[in-house]
């Protein structure tokens, strides 16, 4: 550690299933209890690496956004219901619907993490509360209701007319997360839990919202708590808005303006959408930074202690590194296969707010690397504590992107990653390229001559025997040391071990009792050859590995694959296979292209049976691509590329266009059920559910806002999801409540039964039944 060679360091593993936090203070208390009264004087207990600091940024950053999110979606109902009582009962729904997500997640014996509990969007998740108490607030106003009678006929009147379409609403964007739950391998284990947790928390939500929201508002909506007429602006509103459909939809050229604009604006979206980076996951800061150093296979321990501390000491000199630790070669317990040429080197950092003014992770990496480039036959890899471990179990590798080649012979595999390495090492954005732990090695080779032996009559077993105890020892006998068996192992001294000339003298025994010199029976001499050989699926394998800096993995992996395809031809019998990051973003992709078409099949099934038409149900469904455009606005202007977080974004997004379009074409529908004709019920319709669409897209993208705006520890993997929510539900309103009623106008049902051909229809049909 820094300037000390020799360190005593220890390791806590945590045993599979517990929970981290409470493990970790745990052992502060007893590290504390130590250093108090069980060390020498002097002698203390420092933690080089704690995971629980990175635990708490992490949750103090979903704290801050959960926090606000809360207060942006408290202060947005009071300013549309302008009722404190009203924003109240809604807001109750919030803790009670998270209560119900954590007792769910309890049950499954599933932790809250950064990406489940960060994912959580309060204003999604009140949806059907604001759309019940808007309701009641709405019709109260409208009938000014005098007595406590009459309130409780109303919320009744205003609950039945809204709790079909509520319910079809949460059970659809519960069932626009399908896609989630059907991901595999590591992006399965991430998001699944956060699918869970809001479906968990819709659940609890839709349950309130049909219950526990009617009964406060019995209880606590009084009449004169309603009776304040609808604000002016609303009012203003909803008359101009009116104006601009019956001008919007009473014209033919109206109707192909607005299709137009949101085609050209499609189109424009599908063409970014093409060019947005892609990466499997945004790389979450842990706040240090973690070196894989692969020193020469020959370098002794010695050697290599020397070496470290050069690197621990380029490593410390920025000032914004608190301490560096190095481990060499494989630990005690058994549990890693490193060699003594690979060491693992920790850097610890200061705090964000104690760098360099305008100074980030990447640009103090890049320093790093520079600082140690003048190193000859040493390679880095650098990463981050948790992404190593999780690269190297997950491809074998440590790298974000590996190319394992399989194949009989080492050197032609050499060979060929040799020349891919020359080819990718021009490609902008490729870092720490190199072949993954290649240790050719010089190697003792003794080749016996088995004619000589016979001449000896001296057994192989005999040959290898000898050869055996004096090159690696051979336990003879014991002594004890008071109750502990200490095996006493007899081998040749360490000079003679090393030394080509003495080998040859070793003796071997001969059956008449003579000797004869290891030289007269067998070749000694000194090759290269390989230190380990990596085997997957039964076959051998070499790696070239390389992680990517300043550009978007899917692009450097495009080029990658181009330039491989043009320089390398693989011989036959030799099998390229491309994994790491780049691997996990194929398969989850792969996935999802085969149970979204699932997923939107179930929201369609919904749809219908809310609706009672197919033709409604696919008109909703095909304004979804036009909401994606917000979502692909927000990714390119704030900068993000293209990732599961960001894809399972857009998924909800689904969930949120189906519950809009349904809200608008519901009552659509049953006004002309009423007897009102189609353009005047789109009118109608539409304008009386603008508050509603304004409330719900408003909420759900002011819930998410602070998410999507956060720079804190952590911030990193929510920031993509929450960007779509923000960016689509930021044009929803406009697709709702303009391109959908265009949409019906052209393509909607042309002939809908009131409700009185409705019934007649039935009661002619029922004896016919019978």
């Amino acid at each position: 550690m820094d300037e000390e060679d020799d360190i005593v360091q220890g390791i806590v593993l945590l045993k599979r299933d517990e929970n981290p936090t409470k493990v970790l203070d745990q052992v502060h208390l007893k590290v504390e209890q130590i250093n108090k009264s069980m060390l020498p004087a002097g002698m203390v207990i420092q933690p080089s690496y704690d995971r629980s600091n990175l635990v708490g940024h992490t949750l103090n950053t979903v704290y801050h956004n959960l926090f606000f999110g809360a207060t942006l979606i408290i202060g947005v109902l009071w300013l549309f219901l302008r009722s404190l009582r009203g924003s109240l009962i809604v807001a109750v729904v919030i803790p009670l619907s998270l209560l119900v997500a954590f007792i769910g997640l309890y049950l499954m014996k599933l932790p809250a993490n950064l990406i489940s509990m960060g994912a959580i969007d309060f204003g999604i998740i009140v949806d059907g509360a604001v759309v019940l108490t808007e309701a009641i607030i709405h019709k109260a106003r409208l009938r000014k209701p005098t007595t406590q009678r009459d309130m409780y006929a109303l919320i009744i009147d205003a609950a039945v007319s809204v709790a079909r379409p509520t319910l079809f609403a949460m059970a659809i964007v519960i069932a626009a997360l399908i896609p989630v739950f059907s991901l595999e391998s590591i992006e399965g284990r991430i998001f699944r839990p956060l699918a869970l947790t809001y479906t968990f928390a819709l659940i609890g939500a839709l349950v309130f919202a049909l219950t526990l929201v009617p009964a406060l508002c019995a209880i606590f909506l009084r009449p004169k708590d309603v009776a304040a007429p609808e604000p002016k602006v609303f009012l203003r509103m909803h008359h101009g808005f009116s104006g601009w459909m019956s001008r919007i939809l009473g014209s033919r050229s109206a109707k192909q303006k607005v299709m137009g604009i949101a085609v050209i604006m499609l189109l424009v979206a599908g063409y970014s959408a093409v060019h947005l980076g892609t990466e499997f996951l945004p790389e979450l800061d842990e706040g240090d930074a973690y070196v894989l150093v692969q020193m020469p296979p020959s370098i002794s321990l010695q050697k290599g202690q020397e070496l470290l501390r050069t690197i621990r000491m380029r490593l410390k000199a920025p000032p914004e590194v608190i301490a560096v630790t190095s481990e060499q070669g494989r630990p005690e317990d058994g549990t890693d296969n490193e060699t003594i040429n690979v060491a693992k080197v920790l850097v610890r950092l200061k705090p964000r707010d104690q760098w360099r003014k305008g100074l980030d992770k990447e640009t103090l990496v890049g320093e790093m690397r520079e600082s140690l480039s003048d190193l000859p036959g040493v390679q880095f890899n650098f990463a981050q504590p948790i992404r190593d471990s999780v690269e190297e179990s997950t491809s074998g590798a440590r790298g974000q992107v590996v190319l394992k080649l399989f194949g009989q012979d080492i050197d032609t595999m050499r060979g060929i990653l040799q020349q891919t390495k020359a080819s990718v090492a021009k490609i902008p954005g490729v870092v720490d390229l190199d072949l993954y732990r290649d240790a050719p090695a010089p190697q003792l080779h003794i080749e016996f001559n088995r004619e000589a032996l016979a001449r000896y009559g001296i057994a192989m077993t005999v040959a290898d025997t000898a050869v055996e105890t004096a090159l690696a020892g051979k336990v003879v006998t014991a002594v004890w040391e008071g109750e502990r068996s200490v095996p006493v192992r007899v081998r040749l001294p360490f000079p003679n071990r090393m030394d080509e000339a003495r080998i040859r003298e070793i003796q071997v025994a001969t059956p008449d009792g003579n000797y004869v010199p290891l030289g007269a029976i067998a070749t000694v001499g000194f090759k290269v050859g390989n230190a380990s050989i990596f085997r997957e699926g039964n076959s051998r394998y070499m790696a070239l590995k390389f992680n990517v800096e300043g550009r978007d993995i899917g692009s450097v992996v495009k080029d990658t694959f181009e330039a491989f395809d043009r320089d390398i031809k693989l011989p036959e019998g030799y099998l390229a296979q491309w994994g790491g990051q780049w691997e996990n973003q194929q398969r989850a992709a792969a996935r999802l292209k085969v149970v979204i078409p699932l997923s939107l099949l179930v929201v369609f099934v919904l749809l219908f049976s809310a609706l009672g038409s197919a033709r409604s149900a696919v008109l909703i469904l095909l304004t979804a691509p036009f909401a994606m455009i917000g979502g692909v606005i927000a990714l390119h202007l704030t900068g993000i590329d293209l990732s599961i977080s960001a894809a399972i974004g857009f998924i909800a997004l689904l969930g949120q266009v189906a519950l809009a379009g349904l809200l608008v074409l519901s009552a659509v529908e049953d006004l002309r059920r009423d007897g009102v004709a189609m353009i005047p019920a789109l009118i109608e319709g539409t304008a009386e559910r603008m508050r509603s669409i304004l409330m719900v897209t408003c909420l759900g993208l002011l819930g998410l806002l602070p998410m999507a705006l956060s720079t804190g520890v952590g911030s990193e993997t929510q920031r993509p999801f929450a960007s779509v929510v923000v960016g689509g539900m930021a044009v929803l309103p406009l697709i709702s409540l303009f391109v959908l009623p265009v949409l019906y106008a052209w393509f909607g049902p042309k002939r809908m039964l009131t409700a009185e051909q409705q019934d007649e229809l039935d009661e002619n049909e029922e004896p016919r039944h019978a």
